[in-house]
């Protein structure tokens, strides 16, 4: 039998070259150069690409620096802003209770010279009263659990020694009908401590007096049985209307 021919091996030798790195001993002086040249270069471009990285993040903050110093003098000129509108605020709300002092002076004064000479006379007239005294301020204190504190003041009180009627009058520029009821709560009040505002055995009546008081006021105040005393600067006068039904507490 004949004998099979051995199948010829075939090998590939492959055609790339390997790199290999010159041994230094190997290596001529110019090749040595090249190297360290080429290395060199490279370091330089690390060292160049790091200077640029570096200077970048410098700048960065730099520019984060610059605008927290803007954002931090903006918040400073906002604090001067504020603190002169503060000043000039105060200043206003000075100027404002120098102005009120002097309403209050002027008005105390038009109290003293219209009013209080010419309301008892006035009141008994229309009234038909006996009132004989007038006292301005009249501040009323009692025992309050266990403590003596003022419970109410009285503007103007009205009374007489030998007769059994008082008259508390409240005075303003100009009312509201919530200031009116409660005045009319504070006459309540004057009876619940009836001693100690001198009314003992006394019919309390109840007037306001202002300089101006609203037709709608003036309607509310006499319907509760208060007297209303418009006072007229400029005349210097009284104009008093007395309720339809006078209320007593």
């Amino acid at each position: 039998m004949q004998a099979k021919k051995k199948a010829a091996k075939k090998t590939y030798k492959s055609t790339a070259k390997k790199k290999t790195v010159p041994s230094l001993k190997k290596m001529s002086v110019e090749e040595l150069l090249a190297v360290m040249t080429e290395n060199h270069a490279k370091t330089e471009a690390a060292i160049q690409k790091l200077s640029t990285d570096l200077a970048k993040g410098h700048a960065k903050t730099d520019a984060s620096i610059d605008r927290l110093s803007a954002e931090n003098q903006k918040t400073s000129a906002d604090i001067r802003e504020l603190s002169a509108e503060n000043r000039k605020t105060a200043a206003l709300v000075r100027e404002l209770t120098r102005n009120m002092g002097g309403l209050n002076n002027s008005y105390g004064t038009l109290v003293e010279v219209v009013l209080i000479p010419k309301i008892r006379y006035d009141i008994n007239s229309i009234g038909k009263h006996n009132f004989n005294r007038v006292l301005v301020d009249k501040k009323v204190s009692a025992l309050v659990a266990g403590e003596k504190n003022t419970v109410g003041e009285i503007d103007m009180f009205l009374f007489s020694d030998t007769d059994a009627e008082a008259m508390v009058v409240e005075i303003k520029a100009q009312f509201n009908i919530n200031q009116v009821k409660d005045r009319l709560e504070r006459l309540q009040k004057f009876r619940d401590y009836e001693e100690e505002a001198e009314i003992k055995g006394k019919k309390l009546f109840g007037a306001i007096a202002g300089i101006y008081i609203d037709p709608r006021v003036k309607a509310f105040a006499l319907e509760n049985g208060l007297y209303v005393i418009e006072i007229h600067e400029e005349e210097e006068k009284l104009d008093i209307t007395k309720p339809d039904t006078c209320r007593t507490w």
